[in-house]
């Protein structure tokens, strides 16, 4: 069977989370696209709903031994995601909601096919997963801001079980191709710790609440966590080298958050939000993802000059974004690299997607 004859579900996720992505900033960049009243909730539930969606459509088959059936629900989804996609472009507050209630269908379709064996296994994330798409319903139907800032810190804890999972698996690999011994299982004085922390830092930053000493505690435990991975003993295969920088990021969301919610520093909430939702959960995004479409290509260790530019496109804009939230005087100068390098990212993001179907390697026949 020619591969070319099967159409690939995460594909289709994974472009229309790019072009999601695309359309949050497309305000900035081009007047014409997207609505900048939206850009949060846009990113949030939009992106990052849909992008975690075609991840499962990946990982839970693994995860529960079998796979995604019936494969026409699975398909109705993304129907349904990439119809709400394009009514956002006439009314995104409508299709806001309507993306919502399609997430929640999602999380019910990939619930309903887990086994009750697996459930200890899936349920962290697809709860979470929920979650979020409950959230978003109060944000675009009756507009309540708070719900923006709870939805982001339910992204960023689902961002954290994922690459806890995932992040880890990979440069476990990257390590190990480098010549260094097996990598050993976090002990559970750092990884019990570390997880009980951030959820409580989380849970108070989502609700508005001080999360001085939980942010700290999840930032001291969290750079023990990455020390013990050492990722430092890689060497850059296939987007280990980006991921290893979204795990560093996500540290620092944490460092920033607790010096100033414990007043030790004057960081504008903005640094710590796009510091969270740039440097760790788009970097994450982009670096898993690569990840799932090389192996799904063939071409795990193959050099791209197209994911080079990806992955540094993405860094620099969480840099330059966090630097400007940071420096007032720099915001000017910043933003719009910030902008430019994003657009870069994700355009690049879905070309490097669509590759695969496009130009299969002459191993993809079965």
């Amino acid at each position: 069977v020619d591969r070319r004859t099967r159409p690939d579900p995460f594909r289709v996720a994974f472009v229309l989370a790019a072009l999601t992505a695309l359309r949050a900033i497309g305000p900035d960049i081009a007047a014409w696209i997207g609505d900048i009243a939206t850009h949060p909730n846009e990113l949030i539930f939009g992106f990052f709903g849909i992008q975690l969606f075609g991840f499962l459509t990946v990982a839970l088959p693994r995860w529960i031994g079998r796979p995604i059936t019936p494969a026409p629900m699975l398909w109705a989804v993304l129907v349904a995601h990439a119809a709400t996609f394009l009514w956002g472009c006439f009314d995104p507050e409508l299709a806001g909601l309507l993306r919502a209630l399609v997430t929640l269908c999602g999380v019910i379709l990939l619930l309903s096919v887990t086994p009750p064996g697996k459930t200890a296994e899936t349920l962290p994330i697809l709860g979470l997963a929920a979650v979020h798409g409950l959230i978003a319903i109060p944000a675009f139907l009756y507009g309540w801001p708070e719900a923006t800032m709870a939805g982001l810190a339910v992204i960023v804890l689902i961002c954290i079980e994922v690459s806890n999972r995932i992040g880890i698996a990979v440069l476990a690999v990257a390590r190990e191709r480098a010549g260094y011994p097996k990598l050993k299982p976090v002990p559970a004085i750092i990884a019990l710790p570390q997880r009980v922390f951030t959820i409580l830092a989380l849970a108070l930053w989502g609700l508005g609440w001080n999360a001085g000493w939980p942010a700290l505690a999840a930032f001291l435990f969290g750079m023990a966590w990455l020390i013990h991975i050492e990722p430092w003993r890689i060497k850059p295969y296939a987007g280990c080298v980006i991921l290893a920088v979204g795990l560093v990021w996500k540290r620092l969301a944490f460092l920033m958050l607790a010096l100033m919610d414990l007043g030790v520093a004057d960081i504008s909430p903005f640094a710590v939000i796009h510091a969270f939702a740039v440097g760790g959960l788009a970097t994450l995004a982009i670096g898993i993802a690569t990840s799932i479409v090389r192996k799904k290509d063939k071409r795990s260790l193959m050099p791209s000059l197209l994911a080079d530019v990806i992955y540094v496109a993405i860094a620099g804009a969480a840099i330059a974004r966090v630097g400007a939230a940071i420096d007032a005087e720099l915001y000017d100068t910043l933003i719009p690299l910030a902008r430019w390098s994003w657009a870069i990212a994700f355009l690049g993001y879905g070309l490097f997607t669509l590759r695969g179907a496009i130009w299969p390697t002459p191993a993809t026949k079965v």
